[in-house]
């Protein structure tokens, strides 16, 4: 899970103030990291 989060980016106070955006297309450029995540999702829902 580290690797997931390691790479999606924070905008803080986008689009408002006090608010943390979460910024996934830095996640979905990367391979290893968009690897992971779909190998995590496949976990999540296979009996």
């Amino acid at each position: 899970m580290t690797i997931i989060k390691s790479r999606i980016r924070t905008v803080p106070h986008y689009p408002k103030k006090g608010v943390m955006f979460r910024d996934i297309t830095t996640l979905l450029k990367d391979p290893v990291g968009f690897r992971v995540t779909i190998n995590e999702l496949v976990n999540a829902i296979r009996p």
